[in-house]
């Protein structure tokens, strides 16, 4: 198994994801217990081994950054395992309202998780907050914040103070073409201009590699807001019939020529002008 465990400071780690698969973070206390920072079922010996290489003896938390599959689908799993469940409220009402369906759509794609894990489903949060919460582990305080209307309805993000590390959920793509139609983007670059103004020593994104240092991280989130304000300059060139969308496609692909997870781009154009968002 090729675990991409990324040590940010003492206590503080990133499951880096690969190919830009949903990076995870974990916040070891003193006493061994962990605060993960969201988990995907399908990922599960990833995991676990990365608590373990960790030195965490167990997880007493799992915070969810929001709603999706990606970051929400061990909640049963963790559930079970005697952990408590966080989120904001955003992410539950979004759990309420369809979480159901779209864990039966997502677990469905991979059948053989109801052998290994029977009776699987999606599981509530069992604390959640409207506006920001701060945990404690021994020796580790961690501040949780909820941001509205952005790249989902639960974004929040999670900093570790003692060691300034900020964990931005999917906030924050770094090299990886994001997924936009689940929020509202006009909202998520707003955050982001909030995000530029934070301190930290290190950044962790949802999905792709960590900033090392306040300045690179800082470069990162500003890079990324200028790709939101870009692509959304030019979804509104198509919605007024001013370009095509494979136009837009193009541009982008042109624009931003590393990135990866290229066929984010046409299900996103696709998404927005099918909904006139």
């Amino acid at each position: 198994m090729d675990v991409k465990l990324e040590r940010l400071g003492k206590a503080a780690f990133a499951v880096i994801g690969d190919d830009g698969a949903t990076n995870f973070g974990i916040v070891r206390g003193e006493d061994g217990s962990a605060l993960l920072i969201d988990a995907d079922i399908r990922r599960i010996d990833e995991i676990e081994e990365a608590l373990k290489r960790a030195e965490c003896r167990s997880v007493k938390y799992l915070f969810i950054t929001h709603e999706n599959f990606d970051h929400a689908s061990a909640n049963d799993y963790f559930e079970k395992k005697g952990a408590v469940i966080i989120a904001s409220q955003g992410c539950l009402d979004a759990l309420v309202d369809d979480g159901d369906a779209k864990f039966a759509e997502m677990s469905g794609r991979s059948p053989e998780l109801f052998e290994r894990y029977p009776g699987l489903k999606m599981r509530l949060p069992h604390i959640v907050f409207a506006s920001g919460l701060t945990l404690k582990l021994p020796g580790a305080t961690v501040q949780l914040r909820h941001y509205d209307q952005s790249h989902s309805r639960g974004d929040a993000t999670a900093y570790f103070a003692e060691e300034e590390i900020f964990f931005a959920g999917d906030l924050l793509y770094t090299d990886y073409h994001p997924v936009t139609i689940y929020g509202r983007i006009d909202g998520w670059i707003k955050t982001l201009g909030e995000l530029r103004q934070l301190s930290y020593s290190k950044i962790v994104p949802g999905h792709g590699p960590c900033g090392g240092t306040l300045e690179i991280g800082r470069r990162q989130t500003e890079n990324f807001q200028r790709y939101l304000e870009e692509f959304y300059r030019r979804l509104d060139e198509a919605k007024t019939g001013r370009k095509s969308a494979q136009q837009i496609v193009d541009e982008t692909y042109e624009a931003y020529p590393s990135f990866g997870k290229r066929w984010m781009v046409k299900r996103n154009v696709e998404y927005f002008l099918g909904h006139q968002r």
